[in-house]
């Protein structure tokens, strides 16, 4: 890395102290016990078993957007992008961007036959992908004051009509498939003096309150990235959004934090890259009492680091460890998987955004050192692979992180395959029938 890379990560430290917090931190905030007790098929006690627990799926949310799906020019890369993102990734975001979504009024894209637009597979292809993977889907965004369809009022009223139309016709086919939505989208970020950009006003509360009545079961989501890092303890103005929102009834359920280090936001790598800071951040936020995901991430590799992929490795590393640690953090999700495929610019280019070089794998599907690092956190260093020696009458408790889990219980009668999850905030006391 040259000199320009290592500038930024002046403050990027992981001293005896922070080291010391995110071991405890995961420990604590991500792993658990769970109790077994077996019986057989009469409801009897079963004296003794071996026991086998293989981690299937994390219930922390490693997630990615999935807007490159099916939007490759061959089969063979999009057969690649299934696999490769299936192998690391348990959440996929689905974009509901509303001008591409409805590019024309009363013409939604929801299905497998909608006309293609870059970067925006119909919702439809999406889900069965996840549902073939046992990947979970979050819809985003619900509003927004960017991605305005041209043929939408500015007219008030019948912009509040179109918008809770929308709401209501996509509750009514994804309510129940996508269970985690971002309801409302960088309010802090709109232009009032940009035409383009005219929402109604107190469009964050009207989204909460179509959000509650036609999404009533999902997690509801704010999601903002108005340098939420400018720390101000308990006047920093995310916080006083969101926490506005709560104290005057608003149901929101979670809050989503976006982290793109976009070449703009470098100037600020002090804060944002400074881990005790982004602690000291983490902490205030939790005092919402809402569970956190870093909703959109983007690590750059740009040519102009040096080793850009070795700087984008350690920042990965580093970053994740310090998030999974944190009570309040519940997931992270990439932003562009694949390099070359960022937003306004050429597929396959270094030109535009992609200049930034911020995918975990190249254009080629070959993995980066920053995917081959999440890789061995997320599937060897995370991973629970654990044998209990099951006796009646003894403790029988087995200890992993939570997530979902293929049992394998072997007694004097044979072999049984099961299945259990263990949560965050359950009792984990689990009666298996063998």
């Amino acid at each position: 890395m040259n000199e320009f890379a290592k500038g930024l990560l002046k403050d990027f430290v992981f001293d005896d102290e922070i080291n010391s917090r995110i071991e405890a931190g995961i420990e604590q905030n991500r792993k658990g016990f769970g109790k077994i007790i077996l019986t057989d098929a009469n409801g009897d006690a079963v004296e003794g078993a071996t026991i086998k627990f293989k981690q299937k799926k994390h219930e922390f949310q490693f997630g990615c957007n999935a807007f490159m799906f099916n939007q490759f020019p061959e089969a063979e890369q999009n057969a690649q992008y299934e696999e490769v993102f299936s192998d690391i990734f348990n959440l996929a975001v689905v974009p509901f961007y509303w001008a591409d979504l409805e590019p024309e009024q009363g013409t939604q894209r929801f299905g497998s036959d909608s006309k293609p637009i870059y970067r925006r597979p119909p919702p439809d292809d999406v889900l069965d992908f996840c549902e073939r993977k046992n990947i979970t889907p979050k819809g985003h965004p619900l509003l927004w004051h960017c991605f305005r369809p041209d043929w939408l009022s500015h007219d008030q009223m019948e912009m509040k009509a179109s918008i809770t139309k929308r709401f209501k016709e996509i509750s009514e086919r994804y309510a129940d498939r996508i269970k985690i939505w971002d309801v409302c989208n960088e309010a802090q970020t709109i232009a009032i003096d940009s035409f383009d950009h005219q929402i109604p006003d107190n469009h964050v509360e009207l989204a909460f309150d179509l959000a509650q009545k036609y999404f009533s079961t999902c997690t509801k989501t704010y999601n903002d990235d108005r340098m939420w890092y400018h720390f101000s303890k308990n006047y920093s103005p995310v916080y006083l959004l969101v926490k506005s929102l709560l104290e005057r009834g608003y149901k929101v359920d979670a809050l989503g934090l976006q982290y793109h280090m976009f070449a703009g936001q470098l100037q600020y790598a002090n804060k944002f890259m400074n881990t005790k800071y982004l602690f000291n951040c983490l902490d205030q936020y939790g005092k919402l009492g809402l569970p956190i995901n870093f909703s959109e991430v983007s690590i750059i590799s740009s040519r102009n680091l040096g080793d850009g992929d070795e700087f984008q490795r350690q920042v990965v590393e580093k970053l994740y460890k310090l998030w999974f640690s944190h009570a309040a953090v519940n997931g992270i999700i990439w932003w562009n998987m694949v390099d070359g495929t960022a937003a306004y610019a050429p597929i396959g280019s270094e030109e535009g955004e992609n200049s930034l070089r911020a995918g975990l794998v190249n254009y080629d599907f070959s993995l980066k050192p920053a995917y081959k690092a999440l890789h061995k956190l997320i599937k060897e260093d995370w991973q629970t692979d654990e044998t209990l020696e099951y006796a009646l009458g003894a403790e029988n408790k087995f200890h992993g992180f939570y997530g979902e889990y293929d049992v394998e219980i072997e007694t004097n009668s044979g072999k049984y395959h099961r299945e259990l999850k263990l949560s965050k905030g359950s009792i984990n006391h689990f009666k298996l029938e063998v």
